[in-house]
């Protein structure tokens, strides 16, 4: 089957409202047929709840469980409003979507992120209930592997990673999280979350950061990036070994989508692995709380919303998203 290919084209069409190109038609309806013959439970809120994935963290970074409906304080502009759904993570089926850059500054760090991308998926997908996918970005948005519960049609799909020659001139990271928010996540019911492998920078994308930022705000898609660059030393490059540990210009970017999101952004550095990166990434999504409540009457639709929640213990952190948009 001819692997979805997401084009310039096909997002200017998405973001007028047009349908999905002829590639990504039948991608789809694969992945549809699929889960009809793996059928698995998911829970299923009011089409008026909003629902809000959240992290709890103490001063130590480690994520904090046992935490109840009674610990939070949910404000919508402002204005506190009632927890009506409340759920521990662990319990509600968990849809990834790992989005690798493959432009030509991040070729050398491929075969790294193809070992702990192996490892990732065989952590994350330990029920049956839990789901990934595969899409690699550069001058393209190219679906490797629609949703599965695979780890082993994962790891057959990493082996292609960047098999491709990339063209030069483009990196289409904001164009990749619209896509893959709009495309193949904002239709999952449960938890959603996206990791962006990459050096944060964009070259050539349609979508503006706000508006990738939307998308995953809409689609209530989680996102957690990692900055993986040779400006942080690991390029073997003797020109870039005195900007080791400084400012990264691509960590900006990745810093918006994230906590816009409820993510986090984690960076690969002489101290920190990859693997251990996957790590903290896969017991923050193995512990996450399910929020919900029904947003004022008055809410119009299409509109925008600030979103603060926040737990009673001060000494406590919640990682969250920070808006979302009422339904049309």
């Amino acid at each position: 089957m001819r692997k979805p290919v997401w084009t310039v084209g096909w997002l200017l069409a998405l973001a007028v409202g047009g349908g999905l190109g002829p590639a990504t038609a039948r991608g789809q309806a694969a992945g549809q047929a699929s889960r009809s013959a793996d059928p698995v439970t998911t829970l299923k809120v009011g089409t008026r709840v909003v629902e809000i994935a959240a992290v709890v963290k103490g001063k130590d970074g480690a994520p904090r469980g046992g935490m109840t409906r009674d610990d939070f304080v949910l404000k919508q502009d402002g204005k506190e409003e009632p927890i009506r759904y409340f759920s521990q993570g662990s319990e509600l089926p968990l849809t990834l979507a790992l989005l690798v850059d493959t432009s030509g500054s991040q070729r050398s760090f491929i075969g790294d992120e193809v070992r702990a991308s192996d490892v990732f998926f065989e952590t994350m997908l330990e029920r049956r209930e839990d789901r990934a996918m595969l899409v690699q970005f550069d001058t393209r948005v190219l679906q490797l592997r629609g949703m599965t519960n695979s780890a082993g049609a994962l790891h057959l799909s990493l082996l292609n990673l960047g098999s491709q020659p990339a063209t030069a001139g483009g990196t289409l990271l904001n164009d990749a999280v619209v896509a893959v928010a709009k495309n193949a996540l904002a239709r999952e019911t449960g938890r959603k979350a996206m990791v962006i492998l990459s050096d944060g920078g964009d070259n050539g994308s349609r979508a503006s950061v706000a508006q990738a930022v939307e998308q995953a705000q809409r689609g209530d898609v989680q996102i957690y990036a990692i900055l993986y660059s040779a400006w942080q030393g690991f390029s073997g490059d003797p020109a870039m070994a005195g900007h080791a540990g400084g400012p990264d210009p691509g960590q900006g970017l990745l810093e918006k989508l994230a906590e816009s999101t409820g993510g986090h952004v984690f960076t690969v550095s002489q101290s920190l692995s990859l693997r251990e990166i996957y790590a903290e990434i896969a017991a923050d999504l193995h512990l996450q709380y399910e929020v919900g409540y029904t947003p004022p009457a008055d809410v119009q639709p299409d509109s925008y919303h600030r979103l603060e929640l926040k737990a009673r213990d001060r000494k406590l952190m919640v990682q969250a998203r920070k808006g979302f948009f009422a339904r049309p």
